[in-house]
Protein backbone atom coordinates (compact mmCIF):
# COMPACT_ATOMS: atom_id res chain seq x y z
CA UNK A 1 0.00 0.00 0.00
CA UNK A 2 1.22 3.41 -0.80
CA UNK A 3 1.83 6.15 1.86
CA UNK A 4 2.40 8.83 -1.19
CA UNK A 5 -0.57 11.74 -0.86
CA UNK A 6 -0.93 14.44 -3.59
CA UNK A 7 -1.38 18.19 -2.46
CA UNK A 8 -3.69 20.30 -3.80
CA UNK A 9 -1.20 22.88 -4.83
CA UNK A 10 -0.83 23.44 -8.53
CA UNK A 11 2.00 25.30 -9.83
CA UNK A 12 2.66 26.66 -12.95
CA UNK A 13 6.12 27.72 -13.54
CA UNK A 14 8.43 25.55 -13.40
CA UNK A 15 11.42 28.27 -13.07
CA UNK A 16 9.77 30.12 -10.24
CA UNK A 17 9.38 26.41 -8.23
CA UNK A 18 13.24 26.15 -8.38
CA UNK A 19 13.97 29.64 -6.79
CA UNK A 20 11.48 29.03 -4.41
CA UNK A 21 13.16 25.58 -3.66
CA UNK A 22 16.75 27.48 -3.73
CA UNK A 23 15.17 29.79 -1.31
CA UNK A 24 14.08 27.50 0.82
CA UNK A 25 17.49 25.96 0.91
CA UNK A 26 16.51 22.73 -0.04
CA UNK A 27 18.88 19.70 -2.18
CA UNK A 28 16.60 19.37 -5.09
CA UNK A 29 17.45 16.32 -7.95
CA UNK A 30 15.45 17.51 -11.15
CA UNK A 31 15.29 15.26 -14.43
CA UNK A 32 16.85 15.89 -17.71
CA UNK A 33 14.42 16.67 -20.44
CA UNK A 34 12.44 13.81 -20.92
CA UNK A 35 13.31 11.83 -18.28
CA UNK A 36 12.28 11.63 -14.27
CA UNK A 37 13.83 10.91 -11.40
CA UNK A 38 12.74 9.07 -8.22
CA UNK A 39 11.26 9.96 -5.26
CA UNK A 40 11.39 7.79 -2.05
CA UNK A 41 9.11 6.73 0.25
CA UNK A 42 7.78 4.41 3.21
CA UNK A 43 9.32 1.21 2.97
CA UNK A 44 11.26 1.54 -0.39
CA UNK A 45 8.10 2.77 -1.99
CA UNK A 46 9.14 5.04 -4.93
CA UNK A 47 7.32 7.41 -7.82
CA UNK A 48 8.86 8.63 -11.11
CA UNK A 49 8.82 12.53 -11.25
CA UNK A 50 10.16 15.89 -12.38
CA UNK A 51 11.87 16.77 -9.35
CA UNK A 52 12.54 14.91 -6.18
CA UNK A 53 13.00 17.25 -3.06
CA UNK A 54 15.41 14.96 -0.87
CA UNK A 55 14.19 15.31 2.90
CA UNK A 56 16.40 12.79 4.19
CA UNK A 57 14.50 9.43 4.22
CA UNK A 58 11.96 10.62 2.54
CA UNK A 59 12.01 12.91 -1.20
CA UNK A 60 9.21 14.79 -1.79
CA UNK A 61 7.84 14.88 -6.00
CA UNK A 62 7.30 17.79 -8.08
CA UNK A 63 5.45 15.73 -10.29
CA UNK A 64 4.47 17.22 -14.36
CA UNK A 65 0.89 16.78 -14.89
CA UNK A 66 -0.23 16.72 -18.49
CA UNK A 67 -1.30 20.08 -18.71
CA UNK A 68 1.18 21.69 -18.00
CA UNK A 69 0.86 22.16 -14.01
CA UNK A 70 2.75 21.03 -11.26
CA UNK A 71 2.03 19.08 -7.93
CA UNK A 72 3.71 17.82 -4.86
CA UNK A 73 3.50 13.94 -4.03
CA UNK A 74 5.02 12.81 -0.62
CA UNK A 75 5.06 9.98 2.28
CA UNK A 76 3.76 13.43 4.31
CA UNK A 77 4.31 11.03 7.70
CA UNK A 78 7.64 10.30 6.79
CA UNK A 79 8.60 13.87 6.05
CA UNK A 80 7.33 15.14 9.01
CA UNK A 81 8.30 12.26 11.80
CA UNK A 82 11.68 12.58 9.95
CA UNK A 83 12.60 16.06 9.60
CA UNK A 84 9.96 17.87 11.64
CA UNK A 85 7.91 19.63 8.83
CA UNK A 86 4.35 19.00 8.25
CA UNK A 87 2.89 18.98 4.66
CA UNK A 88 0.96 22.41 5.94
CA UNK A 89 3.83 24.00 6.79
CA UNK A 90 5.98 23.37 3.31
CA UNK A 91 3.17 23.67 1.19
CA UNK A 92 2.53 27.34 3.16
CA UNK A 93 6.71 28.13 2.18
CA UNK A 94 6.78 27.00 -0.76
CA UNK A 95 4.26 28.27 -2.08
CA UNK A 96 4.59 32.44 -0.48
CA UNK A 97 8.28 31.61 -2.04
CA UNK A 98 7.04 30.52 -5.29
CA UNK A 99 4.46 33.45 -5.84
CA UNK A 100 6.73 36.04 -4.76
CA UNK A 101 9.48 34.72 -8.57
CA UNK A 102 6.45 34.28 -9.86
CA UNK A 103 5.14 37.65 -9.70
CA UNK A 104 8.54 39.46 -10.00
CA UNK A 105 9.45 37.46 -12.74
CA UNK A 106 6.16 38.48 -14.56
CA UNK A 107 6.65 42.10 -13.48
CA UNK A 108 10.04 41.77 -14.98
CA UNK A 109 8.90 40.17 -18.40
CA UNK A 110 6.75 43.68 -18.88
CA UNK A 111 9.91 45.91 -18.26
CA UNK A 112 9.26 46.29 -14.51
CA UNK A 113 11.89 46.72 -12.62
CA UNK A 114 12.33 45.98 -8.32
CA UNK A 115 12.07 49.06 -6.65
CA UNK A 116 11.42 47.98 -3.22
CA UNK A 117 11.01 44.78 -1.34
CA UNK A 118 9.34 45.08 2.48
CA UNK A 119 9.18 41.90 4.86
CA UNK A 120 5.71 42.83 6.60
CA UNK A 121 4.93 41.40 10.22
CA UNK A 122 2.18 39.51 9.41
CA UNK A 123 4.76 37.61 7.15
CA UNK A 124 3.43 38.84 3.59
CA UNK A 125 6.07 40.52 1.41
CA UNK A 126 5.36 44.09 -0.43
CA UNK A 127 6.53 44.75 -3.77
CA UNK A 128 7.13 48.03 -5.48
CA UNK A 129 7.64 47.81 -8.77
CA UNK A 130 8.40 50.98 -11.44
CA UNK A 131 8.46 51.20 -14.76
CA UNK A 132 10.13 53.85 -16.76
CA UNK A 133 8.84 54.82 -20.12
CA UNK A 134 10.29 57.43 -22.49
CA UNK A 135 8.99 59.63 -24.12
Amino acid sequence: MSHFTKCELKLTNLVAIKKALADMQMKVNEAQQGATVTVRGYRGDTLQAAMSIDMGTYDIGVIENADGTYELSADWWGVETTKGVSQQEFEHQLNQRYQYHNVKDACEAKGYSVEEEVNEEDGSIRLVVRKWVSE
